[in-house]
């Protein structure tokens, strides 16, 4: 990943994790639209989290506080393996219309 994707990449999970904390106050009337945008900035790696959890950890002893403390460095990491991905495809095509140009 080049330095502007990390930026960006740093940018979008920190929004989406501050807007997931903040979507479970409920005294807020924000508090559904934080949460999309959580969800939003959060894919694909929010979803995968979400599904780990429920199938591995759902039935263990944890809380609902520990499994969300869980969920956030789980869907980090996945969205940090899917956006080095993309941005490897992006470069490799990249390379590939330069070479033809040249």
């Amino acid at each position: 990943m080049t330095r502007a994707v990390l930026v960006v990449f740093v940018i979008c999970q920190i929004a989406g994790e501050v807007a997931t904390w903040l979507s479970s106050d409920h005294s807020s009337t924000a508090g559904p639209w934080l949460w999309v945008i959580s969800v939003i900035f959060l894919l694909p790696g929010d979803i995968a989290a979400t599904w780990l959890i429920e199938k591995f950890l759902w039935n263990s002893s944890w809380n609902l506080h520990q499994l969300q403390w869980f969920k956030a460095p789980c869907e980090i990491v996945i969205n940090a393996l899917v956006w080095a991905l993309i941005a490897a495809c992006f470069t490799r095509i990249g390379g590939r219309s330069k070479r033809k140009n040249a």
